[in-house]
């Protein structure tokens, strides 16, 4: 169990780096980012395949099901996570912390999902919407994108949440089929994506292109170790543990960008504090 714990950790403190640093740091788009990245982990997943003389298993209808969902989740996030995080850094990571509190709503409405839900989950739901608006009402009165794009991110998040533990959990989907899954489904969605945002997926220059490499090289191991660890560790405290991503990617973020830190206002620490609160209450 504790294995599983420290394979998520490993995850999202890679993830804090690339959110934080890496895409904001890349000229090129936020889909654009995400396209290359996913391509390199395509390419690493079947450099590391060939060498370890591995056969590709047989997949049943559930499990083809379930990767389909989970390929399709992820890239939604990720397109709208990084193009918001272009937008706005601060404020697209810390609505992420939503995604964690909507996992109860899948529960109830959702069969394989099916869990007990508490009164606390509710309370949670409740502290966490209140923190969403204080940080989302007083930038309707300027640049609005970034909310809409952390706003479609937490929802496909909370999604992504579930089904990977659903194929790592109950269907024994292998971590390295699950991260390949994951991978491509970005390289496939994410650029249908920039077409219907009419961003471009044109690397901006040549000095990014190793900055690519090495984002598809976190991206491919986070995604290894962060499905091992799903078999073994809840939708729930995957995403809580996600937290870690969120909270280190700011502090990165602000730390490196001027403009970040200027993010950083009233509205957003009490905002931010009501959403991870929330967070926490459903730990108890």
């Amino acid at each position: 169990m504790m294995t599983g714990y420290l394979a998520i950790l490993g995850a999202v403190f890679i993830w804090a780096i690339f959110n934080g640093y890496l895409v904001k740091k890349i000229r090129t788009s936020g889909v654009g980012v995400g396209t290359w990245t996913s391509f390199v982990g395509v390419m690493l997943f079947f450099i590391f395949f060939v060498l370890n003389g591995k056969e590709f298993p047989s997949l049943n209808q559930n499990q083809i099901i379930g990767l389909l969902c989970l390929g399709t989740f992820a890239a939604l996030n990720n397109a709208c996570n990084y193009t918001g995080i272009k937008i706005s850094m601060v404020n697209t990571l810390l609505f992420h912390y939503l995604a964690p509190l909507l996992i109860p709503i899948w529960a109830l409405t959702i069969p394989v999902f099916q869990s007990n839900i508490r009164t606390v989950d509710l309370i949670a739901l409740f502290v966490g919407l209140c923190g969403m608006i204080w940080i989302g009402v007083p930038n309707f009165r300027g640049n609005k994108k970034w909310l809409y794009f952390a706003s479609a991110s937490a929802f496909f998040y909370s999604l992504e949440i579930v089904f990977s533990g659903y194929v790592s959990n109950r269907l024994n989907v292998a971590a390295d089929i699950s991260a390949l899954t994951k991978l491509s489904g970005q390289v496939i969605i994410m650029p249908l994506v920039a077409v219907l945002l009419r961003e471009s997926l044109r690397v901006e220059s040549k000095r990014e292109i190793p900055w690519l490499i090495l984002g598809g090289a976190m991206l491919y191991f986070s995604f290894i170790l962060y499905f091992s660890g799903s078999a073994t560790v809840s939708d729930m405290h995957r995403g809580i543990l996600g937290y870690i991503d969120r909270i280190g990617a700011i502090a990165i973020g602000a730390y490196f960008f001027k403009e970040e830190r200027d993010n950083v206002n009233k509205n957003t620490l009490i905002g931010g504090a009501l959403i991870l609160g929330a967070g926490l209450l459903v730990m108890l």
